[in-house]
């Protein structure tokens, strides 16, 4: 009996030592945290899975530094539209963002490649060539023009919206004004099969469905559900045509300036709020789909002969954009899909 309760007494004794040890190790760690404020804006819902990611990964920095590092999560574009927050990441004035990375495209010739149409078949292939070379070789790329990759976020395939009719078959698009991403290659590939395509900055997408100044647009279906789109929109087409990812990033500046123990802090959350929000993504995609069907929204979807008829006409029309892009680099894209597809 006194060798039972000498036992006990001793781990009982290992135990609070070693939990006084680790809140010590964490508690000296915390205090080599120099003490921040951030602001990690977006143009999204704060119920759209990345910006729950955003809340996510600022509340894991808060605690992994014992409460110095502070990031307010800013949504709804409340700090302008993509470009702006973009330009004021390279500049140092905003810290984190999560979007599109398109207005980069000046900068940055390769982001193009994500609007070739059908060039991904699933959201892992994506995960996959965007975690792997091509992913890391856009990262080094974006790290030259001031911005800093923590992760490549889910935002899904694209599908197209519109206000007037049903769009059963590729030639339904003929005439149809949508708005679409500000990428030449997008805009050439909708005028390839009919529809009058033309890029508008997010901020005023909603407005102009409203007011019937576009007639549709194209984007995944949570972001579409998020953004109440339904309220604006009678018609789906589940086209699925272009995979569309969301940049996690933060200031080159910003980056640099933490110590090595904060940075390796922030990847460790990164990696998190990436994991989260690309299987709350992929949880809510049907649930999104069905709210829209519950408001209303008439759903229909090509016939695998249609979307042959796309694959066959956009080649031609965005092979001038491919050659903008890189032969080099749409071969190793290439090359990883099909590693993706290979496992």
């Amino acid at each position: 009996m006194k060798m039972m309760k000498t036992t006990r007494l001793h781990r009982f004794l290992c135990a609070t030592i070693l939990g006084a040890a680790t809140a010590f190790a964490f508690s000296a760690h915390a205090q080599d945290v120099k003490a921040r404020t951030a602001r990690f804006g977006h143009g999204l819902a704060d119920t759209h899975p990345a910006g729950q990611a955003a809340k996510q990964f600022a509340a894991d920095m808060d605690q992994a530094t014992g409460g110095k590092m502070k990031i307010a999560v800013i949504a709804n574009q409340a700090l302008g539209p993509d470009p702006q927050m973009l330009g004021a990441l390279q500049g140092g004035v905003q810290e984190f963002y999560t979007g599109s990375a398109l207005a980069l495209l000046g900068q940055v010739k390769e982001l193009g490649f994500q609007d070739v149409p059908f060039l991904f078949n699933t959201e892992a292939e994506a995960h996959a060539v965007f975690d792997g070379p091509v992913g890391q070789y856009l990262n080094n790329k974006l790290n030259g023009v001031g911005i800093h990759v923590l992760g490549w976020w889910e935002n899904g395939f694209r599908h197209i919206t519109n206000s007037r009719r049903p769009v059963n078959k590729i030639d339904d698009l003929k005439g149809l004004k949508l708005r679409t991403q500000p990428n030449p290659l997008t805009l050439d590939a909708f005028k390839a099969i009919g529809a009058n395509a033309s890029p508008l900055p997010w901020s005023e997408l909603f407005v102009a469905l409203e007011t019937k100044a576009f007639d549709g647009q194209e984007n995944p279906v949570v972001l579409m559900y998020t953004q109440r789109f339904y309220e604006v929109q009678k018609y789906m087409t589940l086209s699925g045509h272009v995979y569309s990812p969301l940049i996690f990033a933060v200031s080159k500046k910003f980056w640099d300036s933490l110590t090595p123990d904060e940075q390796k802090m922030m990847n460790a959350a990164a990696r998190k709020a990436t994991e989260f929000q690309r299987k709350s993504t992929a949880a809510e995609a049907g649930n999104a789909l069905q709210g829209m069907k519950d408001k209303g929204v008439q759903v229909t979807q090509f016939s695998e002969a249609d979307l042959q008829a796309i694959r066959d006409r956009v080649p031609p029309a965005i092979a001038p954009h491919l050659e903008k892009i890189g032969p080099e680099f749409m071969t190793l894209v290439r090359t990883e899909i099909a590693k993706a597809r290979a496992k």
